[in-house]
């Protein structure tokens, strides 16, 4: 019955990212038509589901999060937590000046597509909508969080391409910055700075990517994105028999939606 169930929602599993159609994938949670008379609800471009940027940590809400942690910058989630009020149990984190709680969607669609994966086999079980299950912005595997000031108040939403997921959407990882800053004005409306390789960084074959966009969006939101397409020092690409090595690059995106008057007032330091 479980997994009936959670197959019956995975037909337009867009709308369990927040979006506005089933092709949409960074957007605010989609809303219900309010009743003849009453007046729409407004929607700040560039919040993610019903988390929005400057409500305090008691009033965003659980329903549809879980796996709470201090955050990591990107990284694997810490300390657990029980929701978004105990944010003051993880550390300030330098850069910003403020404190990182993870967290993940419902997981329900994606469970249940890998059980029904399982027992057809993964060539006969293409689900639509697949791309957006689980917890993901424009279609790719997240690490999510948000940032919050000692008062409570959230300060930013952070995006960071998971590399714990599976190959085929980590190497292309570096690509999410595309429809991201295509949601908000076009690449040519942002702000980028390219950069050089580091000493011990190489291309990937003749290849590489290392880039650092900014955009205010609107009056109150800054965003960030960053892009990353380079073998670290050490790899190669092979092992030490001369064997390829699957995945042996650094593929990765960032993106960084920001109070912009936060952001101005307290620029992160790296």
């Amino acid at each position: 019955m479980l997994l009936m169930a959670s197959l019956r929602r995975i037909g337009c599993a867009a709308a369990m990212l927040g979006a506005t159609t089933c092709g949409g994938a960074i957007a605010a949670q989609a809303q219900a038509a309010p009743p003849p008379g009453a007046a729409a609800a407004v929607r700040v471009p560039g919040d993610l589901r019903d988390i929005r940027i400057g409500a305090n940590a008691t009033e965003i809400p659980t329903a549809g999060y879980y796996k709470f942690a201090c955050g990591s910058n990107g990284g694997p989630p810490l300390n657990p937590l029980q929701d978004w009020s105990e944010f003051k149990k993880c550390l300030v984190e330098k850069g910003t000046g403020l404190r990182e709680v993870y967290f993940e969607y419902d997981n329900e669609g994606e469970l249940a597509a890998r059980m029904l994966a399982d027992l057809l086999g993964p060539e006969n079980a293409n689900i639509p909508g697949r791309n957006y299950n689980g917890t993901r912005v424009a279609g790719y595997p997240v690490v999510l969080s948000v940032l919050f000031d000692e008062t409570g108040s959230a300060k930013a939403i952070r995006a960071v391409t998971d590399d714990r997921a599976a190959f085929d959407y980590r190497h292309n990882a570096y690509l999410m910055r595309i429809p991201i800053m295509n949601q908000w004005g076009g690449a040519s409306s942002w702000e980028c700075k390219n950069t050089p390789l580091s000493e011990g960084q190489t291309p990937v074959g003749s290849f590489f990517v290392k880039t650092h966009c900014e955009k205010d969006v609107n009056a109150d939101r800054h965003m960030v994105v960053e892009a990353n397409l380079y073998r670290k020092p050490g790899q190669t690409g092979f092992d030490r028999a001369g064997q390829p090595v699957e995945g042996d690059y650094l593929s990765q995106s960032r993106w960084e939606n920001w109070d912009a008057a936060w952001w101005r007032a307290h620029p992160p330091t790296p």
